[in-house]
């Protein structure tokens, strides 16, 4: 990176090969290829007219000018501002390197794949909806790599039919989201390898700030100081979690500072209600995505009420719950942990909240804010960036432009049999490149 964060190099390692699938059977690859994949990603060079679909990675090219390779192992991207974020970026694992033959000849990159990494897809021995098979890499860089001759997905929609393949001794890993379910898991496998961590990001709410009444201030801090977030986080997840402050990442606040910044206060939600002018209350309607309320709905709403909220739920599937929250066809959605994403914090800040951003889509226009979140993105320091970074977060929860609960806990089991598994909570699939079985 340089001096001013505005130019990335990056040399390739040598001898990298695609996997032997076609239609690349194996060639090598090339800073050619790194142009083509960011120039498709960020929708900029050669893509720059191609009339696609906008692209959800295309933020994070934001102010790129020019992305060349000036010799087949050297890739270099150029930015018009300082662009800190963008080295984490470069080594996400949905920010792919694809091979360019898949697109010329389907024109799309959905039913291929074909990687450099330690595993390939055996196609034939995959079933879609069901399971895939990922073989050994033959050609893969990293010598005597991966051990495991094969890894197998399994796709199990059913959280108490996973549970029991493991403790059948059926899987070799699996996820858990609340803490009953990895007690019983626990209970159930004693001698497994119980891996317990917090997610980065907190449950995010939306409250849309251009419709009534969220276009109003002391509704939205109303609502916030409504909510019981350790009442919350014990039906959620069995047990009290760290309070998270919107366009927070875990980490950028201590749980007590935190929790000074999502406090809990109905009294003073009633009397900000009455200087609103809804001193008899005030209705909201929550879109949600689900077939029927659930427990965490009730609570919630439960909670609104003794403040003099009175929320209805409305649900909606998947696809209109999307198309309405893009639109602004809504007062108020919760869109779990998608409020910003598990990678740098200018992900849950500046594409949530600056007023250009088209994923801003709660409506906040803030110049004050804006400010900052520019600033956060170019300051190569990192404790200044990270002040700057805190900053901003205090003016979100000052004017309560979307709302957080808690950084929710999450489990990974494993047989002590799997040896060399590190666990990535930024990574939601683990890829076993340096796992080997110990039988």
């Amino acid at each position: 990176m340089s001096a001013d964060a505005k130019t990335y190099t990056f040399h390739l390692r040598k001898g990298v090969q695609f996997a032997n699938l076609p239609p690349v059977s194996g060639r090598a690859l090339t800073a050619a290829d790194v142009v083509w994949s960011f120039d498709y990603w960020s929708r900029t060079g050669q893509f720059k007219d191609a009339k696609l679909q906008p692209s959800f990675l295309a933020p994070r090219f934001e102010g790129v000018e020019k992305i060349e390779a000036p010799d087949p192992s050297t890739v270099v991207v150029r930015f018009k501002d300082p662009f800190v974020p963008f080295l984490t970026y470069a080594a996400l694992d949905w920010l792919p390197v694809v091979p360019h033959e898949i697109y010329n000849l389907d024109g799309h990159l959905k039913n291929r794949i074909a990687g450099t990494g330690p595993f390939q897809l055996d196609v034939a021995a995959s079933q879609k909806g069901s399971r895939w098979s990922w073989k050994k890499n033959p050609t893969y860089w990293d010598e005597g790599k991966p051990y495991l001759d094969e890894v197998r997905w399994l796709v199990i929609p059913d959280d108490s039919t996973m549970k029991a393949a493991f403790v059948a001794k059926q899987l070799s890993w699996i996820p858990i989201p609340d803490a009953k379910s990895a007690d019983e898991v626990q209970r159930a496998v004693p001698d497994a390898v119980a891996h317990e961590f917090e997610a980065v990001v907190g449950g995010c709410t939306y409250l849309n700030q251009k419709a009534p009444p969220f276009n109003i201030l002391e509704v939205r801090k109303a609502f916030s100081l409504a909510i019981d977030r350790d009442e919350i986080s014990q039906v959620f997840y069995g047990k009290k979690q760290p309070v998270a402050a919107a366009g927070a990442l875990a980490g950028l606040f201590t749980d007590a500072e935190a929790r000074q910044l999502s406090r809990y206060d109905p009294g003073e939600a009633k009397r900000l209600l009455a200087q609103a002018g809804f001193a008899n209350g005030v209705d909201i309607e929550w879109q949600e995505r689900s077939s029927a309320p659930n427990k965490e709905n009730e609570l919630v709403q439960a909670q609104a009420k003794k403040a003099g909220i009175n929320i209805s739920l409305k649900m909606l599937d998947l696809a209109e719950q999307t198309q309405n929250r893009k639109v602004g066809n809504y007062q108020m959605q919760f869109v779990g942990a998608n409020c910003g994403n598990l990678t740098d914090e200018h992900d849950a800040l500046y594409l949530i909240y600056h007023s250009k951003s088209a994923i801003n889509l709660s409506g906040t226009n803030d110049p004050d804010l804006d400010k900052l979140l520019v600033a956060q993105r170019q300051e190569t320091n990192a404790e200044k960036r990270r002040e700057i970074q805190r900053q901003a977060v205090k003016v979100i929860a000052d004017k309560a432009y979307t709302i957080s609960w808690v950084y929710p806990p999450k489990w990974e089991f494993w047989p002590r049999a799997l040896k060399g598994h590190a666990p990535n909570s930024q990574v939601p699939y683990p890829g076993f490149g340096n796992a080997w079985l110990d039988k």
